[in-house]
Parts: C-alpha cells; structure tokens; sequence
C-alpha cells in the first residue's frame, strides 16, 4: 500500500472510532402519542412561536405520529429544548447513581469535550403526569443540525 494512502486511512479509522452513539435515558413508551393530540408547551425562558417551532421540536411533533392541536385541546403537551453542554456537565440514570455521561469526561488529548443534548417530555393535560421522556447526549462535535436530528432519532427510538 502506498504511504501517501497509509495516513489517510490511519485518519479515517480514528476518526470512526471516535465516534459514538448517542447516550439515552428514557421512560415511557415512544409509542404513547399514536392516534393522540400534541401541543408545545409555551414557557417565559424559551417563548415559541408555535407557527415556527425551532429544530428539534417540529422534528418531535413529525415524529412521534400524533397529530398536533392548541394546548388547551391537546391530549398531550410536548416539552422540548436543544441544549450545547459545557465541558464536564454530565447525564446521571434517573435516580439509580450510576453516570450515562461522566462529568469527568473521555479525555481526548488531555481534553474533555463539550456536549449537545436534546431533553423530551410529554405531560397528559389531564392528569398533569409524564407520560413520556428522554434525553439523549453526544459529544459536541460537526454541524448542530445533524446532531439534533441524531439526538431526536436515538430519544424516540424504539
């Protein structure tokens, strides 16, 4: 093999192995808007327009398979936020004491990385309960876009 191919492979390689599926705590079934009205949750911190819902909520509303209503005739309301982590903020299992995401960090280079996390809950207007949430976690790294389209896809996987 010729050595001006031999780096590049090395590269790629390395790079692949770099790479990592997102990290995801869930409960509840994804299942659970089948046939159901959604609406966003409207708060003072984020107020949306919901004609123009940001990124990872219009990919939640689209993939979840409910149809989607004013929140006061919603079966259902949809809480939703992209958040960039900064560097050593981790994700802990629901009350079980054991990390998903070490605050300390895989050090690459004596590095730890930021990270992105896309967080979903669903609250029935009725009862006022979660019927549904997840966050999903990745190391920070390429275009925001695809990672919130990663992250929403691994949060609703089945």
């Amino acid at each position: 093999m010729s050595a001006k191919l031999l780096l590049p492979l090395a590269a790629a390689a390395l790079m692949a192995g770099c790479a990592s599926a997102p990290q995801v705590v869930r409960s509840g079934d994804p299942g659970f808007a089948k046939g159901k009205t959604l609406a966003l949750a409207v708060t003072e911190a984020t107020p949306l327009d919901r004609a123009r819902p940001d990124q990872a909520s219009a990919l939640v509303l689209q993939r979840l398979g409910g149809r989607t209503a004013e929140p006061a005739a919603a079966d259902y309301l949809m809480q939703v936020s992209f958040a960039a982590l900064p560097k050593g903020v981790g994700v802990m299992r629901d009350g079980a004491g054991d990390w998903v995401s070490d605050p300390k960090g895989h050090r690459r280079f004596g590095m730890r990385s930021p990270a992105y996390a896309v967080s979903i809950a669903a609250i029935e207007t009725k009862t006022g309960k979660a019927a549904f949430s997840a966050t999903a976690t990745e190391p920070a790294h390429g275009d925001r876009a695809k990672a919130v389209d990663r992250l929403v896809s691994a949060a609703l996987a089945d």
